[in-house]
């Protein structure tokens, strides 16, 4: 497939959540996809989920039945291993989560042994193949190494990982130009966005036929550096780690900081809501990855209350309890707050009130206002630095964390509403409060004229 051709067959390894539902996308918009996985069990589950998908639609007269059995009849599931011969077998490993922000809310799949055997035959016709296995380095690399034996140069081999180097994926392969990422988000069938990641050594022709092949399939397609989380993964770390903090600190429960940050600054779940969704071990392995890959930078510090939920097999709403407990069709908050009569300081609070004001999120009382800054200048300054780090375009990163995440706006939309120097005053007062330099101003905002 040349550059501005379409891809019409596609390969998908893993048959998981985020592998069935990228194939479904596929399928839905004509090619031929080869859906792939080691484990029969994994691999049925797969094509059981898209035909429930495609059904669901039918019924709500989405889709027609025809056009369900003509998706369907595109997808050719089948149990391969890919590895290139001179690797040594992988033991086995626990199949993890398909990491996205928000990506994940699916049950784990069971041991999976990638590697075992090399393909019985080549994946010749292939245009693009996605890798969505385990999130493991090495067994990622041991997939891309079967992958460019059995498909053509021409290829685009592109990875879903949502947490690892594509650059480090790609060091497995003779050619790591041809190695890119795209970050699905889960479900992929109805989450629009598509994160497509450039490698150190990824060609320009490869990253514009995944870009196309994104847009084909009807995806909102953004374009960022191989770093830590990519967009949304980093950027939205700040809309979980400063809720923590607060907790930690005493100054608002789980349940009061969902509702400030639902109410007052109009995001659809507030972050103890959402990291229950999308399992509170899921969430906390994705800021692990990205503190540990920012040299365990303050700013991504994963917190004790979550490190003791996940120990405690408290992972939301799949267990049914995490920081809430879940019985009975209620919810109630199960995360107790330590009330340590919490004061605001008077400054700061003149400073968060402003910020709050221009910022269009104000909430009545003083801790609310706290509340509301503090999380909302987090997601606000990692945006800055990673536009300062040339991550992708301000437009990219605030279309990333709208289409990824569902925020009300994007945050360097919201910085500019907002003013770059109120920002750097907010950012500087919070830094001074707090103490261990977390708040330090991106140059984007501590620059500001």
């Amino acid at each position: 497939m040349s550059s501005g051709q379409s891809a019409k067959t596609v390969a998908v390894v893993g048959a998981g959540t985020m592998g069935a539902g990228i194939a479904q996308v596929a399928a839905t918009h004509g090619c031929i996809v080869h859906l792939l996985d080691v484990n029969e069990q994994v691999l049925r589950r797969g094509v059981e989920s898209i035909q429930k998908n495609l059904d669901r639609a039918v019924e709500k007269g989405k889709l027609r039945g025809r056009d369900r059995d003509a998706i369907i009849a595109r997808i050719s599931p089948r149990v391969e291993a890919l590895e290139f011969a001179d690797t040594p077998s992988p033991r086995p490993l626990p199949r993890e989560r398909e990491r996205g922000v928000e990506d994940e809310a699916a049950e784990p799949d069971p041991l999976i042994e990638w590697g075992r055997a090399v393909a019985s035959h080549t994946l010749q016709e292939v245009d693009i193949a996605i890798e969505a296995v385990v999130e493991n380095l090495d067994v990622k690399r041991r997939v891309f190494q079967g992958l460019e034996r059995a498909t053509p140069p021409t290829a685009v081999l592109a990875t879903n990982t949502s947490s690892l180097s594509v650059s480090k994926i790609a060091e497995a392969v003779r050619d790591p130009s041809r190695v890119v990422g795209m970050h699905f988000f889960n479900p992929a069938p109805l989450m629009p966005l598509v994160e497509v990641i450039a490698g150190r050594q990824s060609s320009a022709a490869g990253l514009d036929r995944a870009f196309a092949a994104a847009k084909e399939w009807g995806k909102v397609a953004v374009r960022a550096k191989d770093t830590p989380g990519f967009i949304v993964n980093r950027v939205a770390r700040g809309f979980y780690l400063e809720a923590l903090r607060l907790l930690g600190e005493g100054v608002a429960g789980v349940d009061e900081i969902d509702l400030v940050m639902r109410t007052h600054a109009g995001f659809r779940m507030g972050p103890f809501e959402l990291m229950d969704l999308i399992g509170v071990d899921v969430n906390l392995a994705v800021s692990t990855s990205v503190w540990e890959q920012m040299d365990k930078h303050p700013r991504f510090a994963p917190h004790p209350i979550q490190r003791q939920l996940a120990a405690a097999g408290h992972l939301g709403r799949k267990t049914g309890r995490g920081f809430y407990l879940y019985a009975e069709d209620r919810r109630i908050p199960a995360c107790a707050v330590d009330r340590r009569s919490f004061t605001v300081d008077p400054k700061l609070a003149d400073v968060m009130t402003a910020f709050c004001q221009r910022s269009g999120a104000l909430g009545a009382m003083s801790t609310e206002r706290l509340v509301l800054a503090r999380i909302l200048a987090a997601i606000i300054n990692e945006a800055g630095f990673a536009r300062d780090e040339d991550v992708a375009t301000a437009e990219d990163i605030d279309v990333a964390m709208v289409k990824g995440t569902n925020y009300p706006k994007g945050p360097l939309a919201w910085a500019e509403a907002i003013g770059p120097r109120t920002v750097r005053g907010a950012l500087r007062a919070l830094n001074a409060s707090v103490g261990d330099g977390r708040y330090e101003a991106a140059k984007l905002f501590a620059e500001a004229k």
